[in-house]
């Protein structure tokens, strides 16, 4: 141990020496100025402090006892760390693209897995730990298992109990602690840097899209009750919402894909007590008028739910405002597509944008889901929520996680869409409510199946908030 703690003070000093460690003033990727800047992409260009560190983070992996199936880098930097650590430790590397290939097999994720397989994520630099947690988006996505990730340097800026929040483990060869401690010791900076960059370290705690932490902000949404969470909105729908929840101890949304309005009443009648949201296609009612209006109003009412209709408007501004207008005499909630910038949602106070699909196939990107994201930051108080499947994407406990095609199997519904189980959707994906459709609608006895996948849904809620 005391050799391997030489070896790596040694470390410390050659990344100072070479440039990978700097001081000064320095614009970061989460928008703030920061006092140090640790630049390791420089150690491609000296190969025996690169040999150096990568032996070090597969002793470090070794020390830890973590037995991961297949490794895979952050990129970029942590590429040329994690091949040198997967050759020596003979482990196979997964190589995680940020955008998929528009050609061949249009993969995200290149190398030989399966699903199941528990994958290490390697890292050099964590601040906020967002980049880690796309990767771990991405890995989850197809499968794979993270529950770990190793780190060269962890600048303690919030990244470890952001990733900890998230079911991920941080394991951190350096903290910036460190560094300055080793640094002060051998006369490479003084006391009053040292003390600076502390207080910097301090006063800068970040959530993982980049906003600044306060003690009250720090808990994380998946912990939180729905009834905390609603003095962290100014949307008053996203309010009723979230009492909703409270009250009817409900967060199922039965999607009801009738093709006539007697089939829709009918279905809602039976199911509706049992929902917090109703969600509908009425472009997909042969025969949907006035009358089928009122009497969906009615019933909404009648049970206490909220209406969403399931249009996916993607037009521009102002189309999509005539359209909202005409879908708003009657329903409470629709879903729009972001595509055509912030104008599509601008004043549209009932909206959920669509940030993720589920089909297989989607065209939707990783940069799309979080651009779409950070919609939430500069719209929060128009925006309901988001329609997604992975945990990340709400950037704060004032928006609703809304996960649709849930099924209770994990199955597959033969159309190219995937569906998770139930608890999955709470527990793993991380959604506030759920859409439940033909398990409940086409079931022999749909009122008994709307209680039963509600009493679940709700149970995986209560057990997710007490891991507080």
């Amino acid at each position: 141990m005391q050799n391997f703690n030489e070896k790596l003070k040694g470390l410390c000093l050659k990344l100072h020496e070479i440039g990978a460690l700097k001081f000064g003033d320095f614009k970061m990727k989460v928008g703030i100025n920061s006092p140090v800047y640790f630049d390791l992409r420089v150690i491609v260009s000296h190969p025996t402090v690169l040999e150096t560190l990568s032996s070090l983070m597969w002793h470090f992996i070794e020390q830890r006892e973590l037995r991961p199936a297949v490794l895979c880098g952050v990129p970029y930097t942590a590429l040329p760390i994690t091949t040198i650590v997967a050759v020596k430790s003979r482990l196979p590397m997964l190589i995680r693209r940020k955008e998929p290939k528009n050609y061949g097999t249009m993969k995200l994720i290149e190398g030989k897995f399966s699903a199941g397989d528990e994958c290490l994520i390697v890292e050099d630099v964590v601040t906020s730990g967002c980049s880690i947690l796309e990767t771990a988006n991405d890995l989850r996505r197809d499968g794979l298992i993270v529950k770990d990730t190793v780190v060269v340097l962890d600048r303690m800026q919030g990244g470890e109990s952001n990733l900890k929040n998230e079911g991920i483990r941080m394991h951190s060869l350096l903290t910036l602690n460190k560094v300055l401690n080793i640094l002060q010791e051998a006369g490479k900076v003084d006391v009053t840097t040292c003390d600076k960059v502390k207080g910097y370290i301090n006063d800068n705690q970040i959530f993982p899209d980049g906003r600044p932490k306060s003690k009250i902000q720090s808990k994380s949404r998946l912990t939180m009750s729905f009834a905390d969470r609603c003095g962290h909105t100014k949307n008053e729908l996203t309010k009723r919402l979230f009492t909703l929840f409270e009250k009817k101890r409900s967060n199922l949304c039965i999607a009801i894909d009738a093709n006539n309005s007697e089939d829709l009443l009918k279905i809602v009648r039976s199911v509706g007590e049992h929902a917090c949201i109703i969600k509908t296609h009425y472009d997909a009612i042969l025969d949907w008028n006035e009358n089928t209006e009122s009497s969906l109003i009615a019933l909404a009412k009648q049970y206490d739910f909220l209406i969403m209709e399931d249009r996916k408007f993607g037009d521009i501004g102002n189309t999509v405002a005539m359209q909202c207008t005409l879908v708003f005499r009657w329903a409470d909630l629709v879903t729009v597509h972001p595509v055509a910038g912030p104008g599509a949602i601008d004043q549209k106070k009932g909206v959920f944008l669509i940030a993720e699909f589920s089909s297989k196939a989607s065209l939707i990107s990783p940069h799309y889901t979080k651009t779409t994201g950070g919609f939430c930051v500069t719209h929060g108080d128009i925006l309901v929520g988001l329609v997604c499947h992975s945990p990340t994407v709400i950037p704060h406990p004032g928006l609703i996680q809304f996960t649709p095609e849930v099924s209770v199997k994990q199955v597959s519904d033969g159309a190219g869409d995937s569906c998770v189980s139930l608890e999955d959707a709470i527990l793993v994906k991380g959604a506030d409510v759920v859409a439940v459709g033909r398990t409940i609608t086409h079931s022999a006895d749909p009122q008994l199946a709307a209680r039963t996948t509600r009493d679940k849904l709700w149970e995986a809620y209560l057990q997710r908030i007490s891991h507080n």
